[in-house]
């Protein structure tokens, strides 16, 4: 009990003008309400007063500066209280509900931190038979192993959650009061049905303790239980760390919340059960899958936890590359595997039947996106090697439903790539993005997504993020109205879910990448017309060599025709229509380049050649320039260097992101003096000598290429900046450079 001058205190304290949420009471003052109180006191949000039936905790709550007042649960007291917060242990708060039920007023928010909500709800109805507007469950998933109000930590809740549980009559204006009051702490706050919570928590708190508790205590009364903890390493004192809780809060949790804890425990019984099926069975593949699974999805958790931690904006270094004039490339190399074709592989590899191993795949930048979220769908990667994985495929229908959204980030290759795969499953999905590609129109992508037969769902029409629900499959019969690489690769993955024979044709002639590699992978695709017949037949897994990076090599190629001197040799190309044609325009116009035979897959295979030469001045028909969109800006350059003026035609007819994509070309070659005229979408280049200077990319890597080669005989240093995503995507540019000669340098 609290003597007059104590209380005395209480009345002076609330004539004061009040603080942010007012006079806020603690009943129970343990280590989660003494943080609470805390934290509260020391962002001076709060006066705090204290209830515990310990009065030593109570003087000792006072003294350390959890609290202001110690209190009792008197009309004095709790008439004059805004909040209370229950911090009792579970099966201890239907006592302190009965002494507060005469007490309380309808203005005072009423709230609890137990680990448990349906028996605290339960509790509620028995003392006052039902549940006030005023009373609002919740629990901050926070905490230690230590208990008692020293143990108390005004940083406890930042950065955690903090689980609000409200109930339909629940008071509005209460309930946005809570909210803010654990945001004031640190806290991020989500809602949550009760019952959702109670199984959500029984699994994801609740089992891991139990387990921890069983593993020790079996151990411990095991024979060998002395060399067990003798010799026991981190992995198995980071495990059972949890069993160092309190036991008593422990036993009321399981008891409180019995009937979610038993339908996990049985869950996980059943899965212990086929592992141990596994084991004894010697059956590797599985074990190796669960494996797998696991750590993507501990992966997923890991990266949750980073973002609530330091949050999910990530510091970026302006990155420059500078070129210096009078460079010459000599030498013989091989490049890593092409990116875009890393991408493709890993995915036709995941839905193959068997075992694929990809030698020199590209593995950095977005590729990763990729194979996350294959594996995040139970697909087991093997990284055998900086530039080699082996893939155990599973087929086409043999994905798992991923634990949370798949996330492509920026990347457009992993988004078109994965959507059509998604979209043939079994399981809804839902599939989220960041940055430039949000807010974006992807209509022709999910209209093809739509011809598959399923369900595709987007909150803004035909922008991401969006939900694909399974329907009736249908066969895919798709023609294409652009030229797009992705999109014609998204439209052979839909047609591979076709019930009897898809098809698909293309916009533009020619073979390309994504046929030979469906071949590669056992889809003998057959000609029809101008179309491919795709026949409902598995993919089976193979091993592959991949071919280098196609757009690095015909810039190569561009700079050594550009530089006196120069005399290359790529050892691993394979170039498919489009290179070629883009290749042969270049000789065309006077470039010396050796391009490599037709192999029998349909690409040019082998080593690809080239040195100095004279160009001269061009025409590109429209028709020419769509089917050289990608290397458009490359033309520009070699436009600037011929002798004569030139002329690319239909540039204003090019998809918006083409020819934005030149004309900030145009901006810097008028910036190096290298006069340019664009009239009614056709681009007029005069043929001189680059000044150099300082350009910007603007972020985009085939844009820095292009400015790179253009600034690789000019007359000063050219220095290009925003090259953040050209060394991603080009990481071994610095290598490269060094190997032939290329005298460029990076700096931040």
């Amino acid at each position: 009990m609290t003597g007059e001058s104590e209380f005395q205190a209480f009345l002076d304290v609330t004539l004061q003008e009040k603080k942010k949420f007012g006079n806020v009471m603690i009943i129970g003052l343990g280590m989660i309400g003494g943080s609470f109180a805390k934290a509260l006191k020391e962002r001076g949000l709060a006066t705090l007063y204290g209830v515990d039936r310990r009065e030593g905790e109570l003087a000792l709550g006072v003294s350390t500066g959890v609290i202001d007042h110690p209190a009792e649960l008197s009309h004095e007291y709790v008439s004059q209280m805004d909040v209370i917060v229950l911090a009792t242990p579970v099966r201890a708060m239907e006592s302190v509900l009965a002494d507060l039920k005469p007490l309380l007023l309808e203005k005072t928010l009423v709230t609890d931190v137990g680990s448990t909500k349906g028996s605290v709800v339960e509790s509620v109805r028995r003392v006052f038979g039902f549940v006030p507007a005023n009373f609002i469950p919740g629990h901050p998933i926070a905490g230690a192993e230590k208990s008692g109000v020293l143990a108390s930590n005004s940083q406890l809740f930042e950065k955690h959650m903090a689980i609000v549980t409200p109930l339909p009559d629940s008071d509005p204006t209460l309930l946005d009061r809570l909210h803010r009051i654990w945001r004031a702490v640190g806290a991020d706050v989500v809602s949550m049905d009760v019952n959702h919570h109670d199984h959500v928590l029984a699994s994801s708190s609740h089992l891991p303790h139990l387990l921890a508790y069983t593993l020790v205590d079996a151990l411990a009364s095991g024979e060998r239980s002395q060399d067990i903890f003798k010799f026991a390493a981190g992995g198995f004192r980071d495990f059972t760390r949890i069993a160092s809780s309190d036991p008593v809060m422990w036993r009321d949790v399981f008891m409180a919340n019995k009937d979610a804890t038993l339908a996990t425990l049985d869950h996980f019984t059943d899965r212990l059960a086929d592992m141990r099926a596994a084991i004894e069975q010697g059956d590797g593949a599985s074990m190796f899958g669960v494996f797998t699974r696991a750590k993507s999805a501990r992966d997923h958790f890991l990266r949750l936890l980073e973002q609530r931690t330091i949050g999910s904006a990530k510091e970026v270094r302006p990155v420059s590359v500078s070129v210096l004039p009078a460079s010459a490339i000599k030498g013989n190399i091989s490049l890593l595997g092409d990116k875009s074709l890393s991408h493709k592989v890993i995915t036709i590899a995941a839905l193959s039947v068997g075992v694929s191993e990809v030698k020199n795949i590209d593995l950095t930048g977005d590729v990763r996106i990729t194979m996350q979220a294959f594996r995040d769908m139970g697909v087991v990667i093997e990284e055998v090697s900086a530039d080699c994985v082996r893939i155990h495929g599973v087929g086409l229908y043999g994905l798992k439903a991923p634990i949370a959204p798949i996330n492509v980030h920026e990347s457009r290759e992993s988004l078109y790539l994965l959507l059509p795969v998604l979209a043939g499953q079994s399981f809804a999905v839902s599939v989220v993005a960041e940055g430039k590609l949000l807010n974006q129109s992807m209509s022709d992508l999910f209209s093809l997504l739509r011809k598959m037969g399923g369900s595709v769902v987007s909150e803004v029409a035909d922008c991401l993020p969006v939900t694909l629900s399974p329907g009736d499959s249908l066969n895919v019969d798709v023609n294409l109205k652009t030229g797009s690489g992705n999109l014609l690769m998204a439209a052979f993955l839909s047609a591979l879910y076709s019930p009897e024979m898809g098809r698909v044709k293309p916009l533009l002639p020619g073979l390309s990448h994504c046929e030979v590699l469906l071949q590669r992978f056992g889809k003998n695709m057959t000609k029809s017309g101008e179309g491919f017949n795709v026949p409902p037949v598995p993919l089976v897994g193979t091993d592959i060599v991949l071919s280098g990076d196609e757009y690095e090599a015909v810039w190569l190629v561009l700079l050594a025709s550009l530089l006196p001197g120069s005399d290359l040799t790529i050892e691993n190309v394979g170039l498919d229509s489009v290179s070629f044609d883009f290749l042969s325009f270049l000789m065309s116009i006077g470039a010396d380049v050796v391009i490599p035979p037709l192999a029998e897959s349909g690409l040019y295979e082998g080593k690809l050649q080239a040195g100095f030469a004279e160009l001269s001045a061009f025409v590109l028909s429209a028709e020419q320039s769509y089917q050289l969109r990608d290397e458009l800006p490359l033309l520009c350059v070699a436009a600037a260097y011929a002798k004569g003026d030139s002329c690319i035609e239909g540039v204003g007819d090019l998809p918006y992101y083409y020819e934005d994509r030149v004309l900030a070309l145009v901006d810097a070659l008028e910036s190096m003096k290298i006069a340019c005229e664009y009239e009614q979408g056709d681009l007029l280049i005069k043929g001189g000598f680059p000044q150099g200077g300082e350009l910007d990319c603007a972020g985009d890597d085939r844009l820095a290429l292009a400015m790179l080669s253009l600034g690789a005989r000019s007359q000063s240093v050219t220095k290009v900046n925003d090259c953040q995503k050209l060394l991603e995507e080009f990481n071994e540019l610095e290598s490269v450079a060094l190997q032939l000669g290329f005298h460029c340098s990076v700096a931040q």
